[in-house]
C-alpha cells in the first residue's frame, strides 16, 4: 500500500518540477487586459440624442438626455415639443422619464445592445387635432409604459438608437386617446 503512494508522489513531484523549468530559466507571464469598463469610463456617463424621426414627419424636436450608471443601466428624461399645427400629432409637449435595462453587450462600450425601457409620460395633448368630436382645448395626460430597442455606440462616442413601445393613459378623458405610442430612430453623443 505504501510502495503505489510513493510513486504517486515521485511522479507529481517530477512533474511539478518539469513544469516550473523552462529553457532559459525564465518563467512568462501573460497579462490579460478586461476592457469591460474602459470604453465606457472613456466616453463619460451621459448622454444627449435626437429623435429624427420626430424632426422628419413633423415639426416637433424631441430630446433625450441619459445618465449611464454601469454597462447595464441608464435612466434619463425626455422633452418633445411640438411647433406646429399637425393633424397627425396630438401632443404639445410631453417630458417622459425613463429607465432602461440593456442586455447583450457585445462589445463593451457601457449602456448598449438590446434594451427593455420603462417610462412615465407627462403630456399637454390637444385632442381636437386627434379627434373632431373632442373638445378644442388643451387637457393634461399622464401615460405609464414599455418600450423595446437596441442601441449602438462607435469607438467616437456617437450613438444611434431605434426603439418601439406604448404608453396607457392613467386618467382617461372623454373623446381622448387610450394610449400612445412612442417610436423613434435617435442620434446622439455621449461624453
Amino acid at each position: 500500500m505504501k510502495k503505489p503512494l510513493y510513486y504517486v508522489l515521485f511522479l507529481i513531484g517530477c512533474f511539478g518540477a518539469y513544469a516550473q523549468q523552462d529553457d532559459d530559466g525564465i518563467t512568462k507571464v501573460e497579462i490579460v487586459k478586461d476592457s469591460s469598463d474602459e470604453y465606457a469610463d472613456a466616453f463619460g456617463s451621459h448622454e444627449i440624442r435626437l429623435n429624427a424621426l420626430d424632426l422628419v414627419l413633423y415639426p416637433t424636436v424631441h430630446l433625450y438626455y441619459e445618465r449611464v450608471l454601469d454597462q447595464s443601466n441608464g435612466y434619463g428624461i425626455s422633452a418633445l415639443a411640438n411647433f406646429g399645427d399637425n393633424e397627425n400629432t396630438y401632443q404639445n409637449f410631453a417630458l417622459t422619464p425613463y429607465y432602461r435595462f440593456y442586455f447583450l453587450n457585445r462589445k463593451d462600450f457601457g449602456a448598449s445592445g438590446l434594451f427593455v425601457e420603462v417610462f412615465s409620460s407627462f403630456v399637454s395633448a390637444n385632442f381636437h387635432k386627434f379627434k373632431s368630436s373632442s373638445p378644442n382645448k388643451d387637457v393634461f395626460q399622464f401615460s405609464m409604459g414599455i418600450a423595446l430597442g437596441k442601441k449602438w455606440v462607435n469607438r467616437n462616442g456617437f450613438s444611434f438608437e431605434a426603439f418601439v413601445g406604448f404608453g396607457r393613459y392613467l386618467n382617461k378623458i372623454d373623446n381622448g386617446a387610450d394610449g400612445h405610442g412612442r417610436v423613434g430612430l435617435a442620434i446622439g453623443k455621449r461624453f
